[in-house]
């Protein structure tokens, strides 16, 4: 059975039905929440049977807005560890610290995954032919995988900037990929100028596509689901657009609507110092996000000066859940990363910002120590490898035969 009703506009309430095509509301042009037939799902749907099916994003099938299951594009994304860090949580100064590494287990290695899959289905049932993203660099790394395993084609436009294996991987998968000068609040503009346009009949798997934003909920199924049905006291998420964030939060209200879950997360942002515009609009109370000018951070996936709908859609998330915000300078996600990479945990720097961010916010007495915490990670070092051979040394010298090897070996032991 399907539960997906259509959608609902966040601003003026028009209501349009489940098999329309859409990006943003024809009527005002704000942002669609998609809706389900809750009560529905509240008596039909078993919690406890969801294990018997397989670990991943469609694991909650029914809760996404796809139409015709048959037409699922998937590459087994989801179902990421969520690893409990006892020694980071005394370093940190909170009583119980879980990671969620969407890095780790994710098919391209990173949080793009579970809601290009999403996006890559409805394309198909739309009868779409090319996938297109704008993109920091994973979007446009996921969307050309999904779009090679769906058998079609992708565009993809990336900063120039971007790094390489981002864009090394994304042509590897088949994708025509555009560079553009400009940071990624300008080139957003342009895209959507371009979508927008009707010159181009590509499916927009950007940042306009409220089908999309649906496959980010399953983190909130996920970590209740590993948890025993319970929510943990905060969640960190690094933030961009903030579209994460407000889905994780709209997981979690599902999932209490259903009587899954008895209680909801603070969810927490956190963004590199360097270009932090949603942190800014926390720390000063206002009422909307202002632009700021980019300046250089290392995190360079989360560098949108110009969050726009998104962003306050995730700062209502923020401040509804009694949340938090953090921005961290880079040299504090570089010790974030080296202490991940102490767990064993391989993670570019725009995924580490989490960890940085909760050492920053206990610090400050703005988290308790108290508190069940869980940090989200979102892209591998392999994303941003550069930055990780910047922070390495690797040796020069070069041993020559056993008793080289041994005497080298000795000098270690």
């Amino acid at each position: 059975m399907n539960y997906f009703t259509g959608f609902t506009c966040v601003n003026c309430a028009a209501v349009y039905p489940p098999d329309r095509d859409l990006l943003l509301c024809p009527g005002c042009e704000n942002l669609l929440e998609a809706d389900y037939d809750y009560a529905s799902l509240a008596r039909e749907l078993d919690r406890d049977a969801l294990w018997r099916r397989p670990d991943d994003v469609w694991r909650w099938r029914e809760l996404l807005p796809v139409l015709d299951p048959a037409k699922i594009v998937t590459l087994g994304e989801g179902g990421t560890p969520l690893l409990r860090a006892e020694r980071l949580a005394r370093a940190c100064g909170v009583r119980e610290l879980w990671l969620k590494s969407d890095a780790t287990a994710n098919p391209t290695g990173s949080l793009k995954d579970r809601s290009i899959t999403v996006s890559a289905t409805k394309a198909v049932e739309f009868g779409y032919g090319v996938l297109a993203c704008d993109s920091t660099g994973n979007k446009a790394s996921s969307t050309a995988a999904y779009a090679a395993r769906a058998g079609l084609r992708s565009v993809v436009f990336c900063p120039d900037d971007t790094p390489v294996p981002k864009m090394a991987q994304a042509v590897f998968f088949g994708a025509r990929l555009i560079r553009v000068r400009g940071h990624y609040s300008e080139i957003n503009a342009m895209y959507r100028r371009l979508i927008g346009s009707g010159q181009v009949k590509w499916y927009d798997c950007g940042t306009d596509n409220p089908f999309r934003y649906e496959g980010k909920k399953t983190y909130a199924y996920e970590i209740a689901q590993a948890l025993g049905w319970r929510a943990p006291d905060r969640i960190l998420h690094p933030a961009a657009g903030g579209m994460s964030l407000a889905k994780t939060w709209k997981g979690f209200n599902e999932l209490k609507r259903l009587g899954w879950v008895d209680a909801l997360p603070r969810m927490t942002l956190v963004q590199g110092a360097g270009c932090a515009p949603m942190v800014r609009a926390w720390e000063t109370g206002a009422s909307r996000i202002v632009p700021v000018d980019r300046q250089p951070t290392i995190a360079s996936a989360l560098a949108a000066a110009d969050p726009g709908l998104l962003g306050a859609r995730a700062m209502e998330a923020v401040r509804a859940s009694g949340g938090a915000a953090a921005a961290v300078p880079d040299e504090e996600i570089r010790a974030a990363m080296r202490d991940l990479a102490g767990e064993g945990l391989f993670i570019e720097p725009s995924g580490a910002v989490t960890l940085a961010g909760l050492r920053r916010l206990v610090a400050a007495g703005q988290v308790d120590r108290s508190e069940s915490v869980v940090c989200v990670l979102t892209g591998s070092g392999f994303k941003d490898f550069e930055r990780i051979v910047e922070m390495v040394d690797i040796p020069n010298r070069v041993v020559t035969g056993y008793d080289s090897m041994l005497a080298a070996a000795r000098e270690v032991a």
